[in-house]
């Protein structure tokens, strides 16, 4: 029987790669050791579709790390959903070969893999086969959306997505590499600290150093520079500032490639790095963009064009904005008049007694009897003040099934400032490895230019406390006598980077749940205690809310509906402009 059902894998395996001339190392089977006819199918349709080869060598390299069988897992996910895509067309019956295996998978339940973070991921997916929309978690639903590779990606491609996501979402650390003859410098380069860069860095660093101590310069790693020389401290000293200087580059590379060209030079930034990424941040970077790319360097990453993703998000926000026009012309004049109220009440006229100005006959006897000359009553305008708005977009990959409705909610907010003649400032952050990436789409002398808030997209994760802190410092250097913070997002931060010193496990210390929220609350509340109101506009599910409150208390709007958008929003920007 067993004979029997390996015999029937194999040829399921060899009719869906359509090629009998190897050997299937091994095949799938149910609990009851019968060929599972999809899953196998999968197995063939990779060699069929992709460079198999160049996969099994991908594989035979995570092997090097203790958790090969983890990412591995993560890897056929993807697989299967690019090979579905890829082979629906000419099977139709796989439709209903795929809900079957699903619907199967999920009453059978799941095997307890390395961190049940992969079972949760595997589970999600197949519900999502099915047409559900399960509650997962922040770290499950940003792994997942990037896990659903496209049928028209090519072996490279695949490849390349598949070691960004490691490389993004897990952390590297001495416990994930396996013992060699260099492993006393394993545990030398690594430190007892997260290294935070990813595979390719770190082959970088210990190739550098086994250069070093082999003094042999033959060895020296691609994009390295050699060193002079010298049995001296100090040289020791420069080919390591040498060596870092250079890894920071490559990152640097790297995320420019992926959201566009800093708008500030590296000393800028690194200035304002040492203000802001210390304590929970202390390992963090900051990146400032436009989203603005050097076209000599697109479209060299993952074999795409990151500036291409932006200008088909931004078409799918304006279509979803015009396909809603009439509904958003009128949430843009209503929410006007409520803003154009509010300041009107703060301009109101009152008199004040004074000794100057119309005489108050009513008052004349206070001179007499009480030698007060203020018998005059003179005008006094209440005047809120010179006023600006920052808008702060959370732009994580948690975000991707509602980009377009951000987009127009940001668009609607600034446009009713801007008719307000109120300075508005409009940036995205998310957070990509070390780097949160703060995205300018419009700053607050560019009154015309609401339509680049459109370029608005997200991917990544969310340091939401770095976020904050770096949108309070900004608006500081701002001339205005008042400011105001409005956030949209979903009020749950996630970085598998983690909290700085807190150890390795990223399920237990990643920036997430209580770590993530405890910071961000932290750093709302120091906002406001320097003067600046700070309000959210909610823009996450029903199991987010708890923790959105716990960060904005009552300065929290959730929009129920598109059509209770500028009253919800217009009472939460009048209650705080009233507090100024």
């Amino acid at each position: 029987m067993i004979s029997n059902e390996k015999q029937r894998a194999a040829n399921i395996i060899w009719n869906a790669a359509q090629d009998y001339s190897f050997q299937p190392e091994s095949g799938a089977f149910d609990r009851n050791g019968k060929a599972d006819l999809y899953w196998n199918y999968i197995l063939g349709a990779v060699r069929r579709y992709y460079d198999y080869p160049q996969i099994e060598a991908f594989f035979h390299a995570l092997k090097r790390g203790r958790d090969y069988e983890f990412y591995e897992s993560l890897t056929w996910i993807g697989l299967e959903n690019a090979c579905y895509e890829k082979g629906r067309t000419e099977r139709p019956i796989l439709q209903d070969l795929r809900q079957g295996y699903a619907q199967k998978f999920l009453a059978n339940g799941f095997e307890p893999a390395f961190y049940y973070l992969v079972g949760e991921i595997k589970k999600a997916h197949f519900q999502h086969v099915l047409g559900q929309e399960p509650p997962m978690r922040e770290q499950v639903a940003v792994i997942l959306t990037d896990l659903q590779f496209d049928g028209a990606m090519d072996t490279d491609q695949i490849i390349a997505r598949m070691t960004e996501i490691i490389d993004t979402y897990f952390v590297f650390s001495s416990s994930k590499i396996k013992k060699s003859p260099f492993d006393f410098l394993d545990r030398l380069l690594l430190g007892g600290q997260h290294f935070s860069g990813g595979r390719n860095e770190f082959r970088l660093v210990r190739r550098f150093f086994l250069k070093q101590f082999k003094n042999d310069d033959s060895g020296a790693a691609e994009g390295i520079q050699p060193v002079a020389k010298n049995n001296g401290l100090d040289t020791k000293k420069s080919w390591w500032i040498n060596f870092s200087g250079q890894i920071k580059e490559i990152k640097r590379d790297e995320i420019q490639n992926l959201f566009g060209r800093s708008i500030l030079s590296e000393s800028q930034t690194s200035a304002i790095e040492q203000i802001l990424c210390v304590g929970n941040h202390q390992n963090c970077r900051l990146h400032f963009t436009r989203g603005e790319f050097d076209p000599a360097e697109t479209g060299k990453k993952n074999g795409a064009d990151p500036k291409n993703k932006v200008f088909k998000q931004r078409k799918s926000n304006q279509s979803y904005y015009q396909k809603n026009l009439a509904r958003n012309h009128t949430s843009i004049t209503r929410l006007t008049d409520k803003i154009k109220n509010t300041l009107l009440l703060n301009l109101e006229t009152t008199f004040v007694r004074s000794e100057s100005g119309r005489l108050a006959t009513g008052k004349i006897w206070r001179t007499c009897y009480l030698d007060d000359s203020r018998v005059f009553l003179k005008e006094q305008k209440n005047e809120i003040g010179s006023l600006s708005v920052d808008l702060l977009l959370d732009a994580s990959g948690s975000q991707q099934n509602r980009q377009e409705i951000i987009a127009t909610e940001a668009y609607i907010i600034a446009e009713s400032l801007t008719r307000c003649q109120i300075p508005v400032s409009v940036y995205s952050f998310c957070t990509r490895n070390v780097y949160t990436v703060i995205n300018l789409l419009r700053d607050y002398d560019e009154s015309g230019k609401n339509e680049r808030i459109f370029n608005y997209h997200a991917s990544g994760c969310n340091r939401d406390g770095l976020a904050v802190r770096t949108a309070i410092h900004r608006m500081k250097k701002t001339p205005s006598e008042h400011k105001l913070l409005i956030i949209l997002s979903d009020g749950k931060p996630l970085d598998p980077q983690g909290i700085a010193g807190n150890g390795y496990n990223p399920d237990e210390f990643a920036y997430a749940d209580s770590l993530g929220v405890n910071d961000v609350a932290a750093e709302v509340n120091q906002g406001r205690q320097q003067g600046i109101p700070i309000i959210c506009i909610f823009t996450g599910l029903d199991e987010d809310l708890p923790a959105a409150k716990k960060i904005y208390g009552h300065n929290l709007a959730r929009i129920h509906s598109p059509e209770k958008f500028a009253d919800v929003v217009g009472v939460l920007i009048r209650n705080m402009l009233n507090s100024l």
